[in-house]
């Protein structure tokens, strides 16, 4: 959901996949995986849904409080029917938002068609929020969200810009731990200056030419999302010269923001940058990647409760394989539950792979 509205509104949200992957980082999530499966949930669905469910229905102390209303986007297959249950377990009010998929071609007219759809449910969203919090948002309010949001999204840019650079001054390993103020705290003055530290201290590291490790012999892209509850894995590559230097997690927090077109500019961010897209955008946002960090390989990883990203990863590694002759690793799992995860055979997957690096 659109955070820069919320936080102009007051409300304090928590995105249930962040604080999902918080719980798997944890390795505490087997239980109210379980819980959901009591329930009757399909275990083929996503298990940040799952242990979302799970987590509400424990009817014990929580680590967050309970919701007062819910806020749902359909990003996600699962996601569009997960909130339900925990909406009606805690008898809160909820809004759905229907995100229109991109095409293509920025000025076509079915591209600004789905612009102004969005724009059209931003506005009903902020009337709805008003409402609930019985205060009204004015519209410098906006415009300062909206303008806070810009600069954190311009401050990441800018240090992306610098991990394009050989060596790399800050690799996958940090931009996990660093991508939570984009996902939560976008329009506050908190994630400017969480970005404007960081920026200084990547570009402190790119100027002394400093990398992620010593001697940088490869250079990694990561498609799909990171392993929560070992992500130790990706240092394991670093241990044989090998820098995981991006991944595709943050191209919903490429597109500038306009605070004069508030609700415009962030229906345009969630359009056109939609990190699970149409095919043809995202093998160009691939593209894009490959060639800007200057990598020696690629990593594709298929979060098997996610069809929809997963559907198109073998799309992904014929262009791949076809235009650019990388080697290509591909994993599989599960993002939450680490039940039947075996670490060693992940490693020694990946020490094949680095072998045919050389």
């Amino acid at each position: 959901p659109p955070h820069e509205i919320l936080h102009t509104a007051g409300i304090v949200p928590v995105m249930t996949e962040h604080f999902s992957a918080l719980l798997a980082t944890k390795q505490v999530v087997a239980p109210h995986l379980d819980r959901a499966d009591e329930a009757g949930y399909p275990r083929l669905a996503c298990s940040f849904h799952r242990t979302m469910i799970g987590y509400s229905l424990a009817d014990e102390e929580l680590m967050i409080p309970p919701p007062d209303l819910l806020i749902v986007a359909n990003f996600c297959d699962s996601g569009s029917k997960g909130f339900l249950p925990v909406a009606e377990h805690f008898r809160v009010p909820h809004y759905f938002l229907d995100l229109p998929l991109y095409h293509g071609g920025r000025d076509a007219e079915e591209s600004r068609a789905a612009v102004e759809y969005l724009k059209s449910q931003f506005e009903e969203l902020l009337k709805w929020v008003e409402g609930f919090t019985k205060t009204p948002v004015e519209a410098d309010q906006l415009r300062e969200s909206i303008s806070l949001a810009g600069q954190a999204i311009h401050l990441w840019g800018e240090i992306s810009k610098l991990r394009t650079r050989v060596p790399c001054p800050m690799g996958v390993v940090d931009e996990a731990g660093t991508l939570y103020p984009l996902m939560q705290l976008l329009g506050t003055p908190t994630a400017v200056g969480f970005y404007q530290m960081l920026l200084q201290e990547v570009q402190a590291r790119a100027e002394a030419g400093v990398g992620v490790i010593d001697q940088e012999r490869r250079r990694l892209l990561w498609l799909g999302p990171i392993i929560n509850y070992d992500t130790s894995l990706l240092n394991y590559f670093e241990e044989s010269g090998v820098v995981v230097v991006k991944s595709d997690s943050d191209l919903l927090y490429t597109q500038d923001l306009d605070p004069d077109r508030p609700l415009e500019s962030l229906a345009e961010k969630y359009v056109y940058d939609n990190y699970f897209s149409v095919l043809s955008v995202r093998l160009e946002k691939t593209r894009q990647l490959i060639q800007n960090y200057q990598v020696d390989g690629v990593v594709l990883y298929s979060h098997l409760g996610c069809r929809h990203y997963c559907g198109g990863q073998k799309a992904v590694r014929d262009m791949i394989a076809r235009e650019y002759g990388l080697p290509i690793l591909e994993l599989s799992g599960d993002l939450a539950d680490f039940r039947g995860y075996d670490s060693q055979q992940a490693r020694d997957q990946v020490d094949r792979f680095i072998e045919r690096l050389g």
